[in-house]
């Protein structure tokens, strides 16, 4: 009998292939994968009335660094977290925020009319509102611009 030599790496491996498909499973409907999980940012998705409502929490980034695409299945959010330049004078410190690109795309629970929809940031919440669209019509897509409240 051969005895095959233990390798932590694959192990790992074994390990985050289920994983990458639990957060993956449309189920869940994150469209992350695990590693992706790092430099992810809330989202939460609701129907209010005749409406779909993504609002994703966007602190500290310009509405201008976000672009924000959408069809009668899901919105996809992209965007880009600039480091800001600090003077630091030595000793330890820690940071929790991320920093760099970022995308994320979420899939609605039903479709929407993409060309009725509307996205508004305010106070870092970005806030992405589309009425609801008759299953039997046809697919649609556009960028939708964000307008800053103040």
């Amino acid at each position: 009998m051969d005895l095959i030599p233990w390798n932590p790496f694959r192990e790992l491996e074994r390990v985050r292939s289920p994983l990458d498909r639990l957060f993956t499973d449309p189920v869940f409907g994150t469209g992350m994968t695990f590693g992706g999980a790092l430099n992810a940012f809330p989202v939460e998705v609701v129907e209010q009335g005749g409406d779909v409502v993504v609002r994703c929490e966007l602190a500290g980034i310009d509405p201008e660094e976000v672009d924000v695409r959408i069809t009668d299945q899901g919105v996809t959010i992209r965007g880009e977290r600039k480091a800001e330049e600090t003077g630091r004078q030595g000793g330890t410190y820690r940071t929790e925020r991320f920093y760099g690109t970022f995308s994320r795309t979420v899939g609605f629970p039903v479709p929407v009319d993409s060309d009725q929809a509307t996205a508004t940031f305010r106070h870092g919440l970005l806030e992405i509102r589309a009425p609801k669209r008759n299953p039997d019509a046809g697919r649609d897509g556009r960028k939708l611009n964000i307008d800053t409240v103040h």
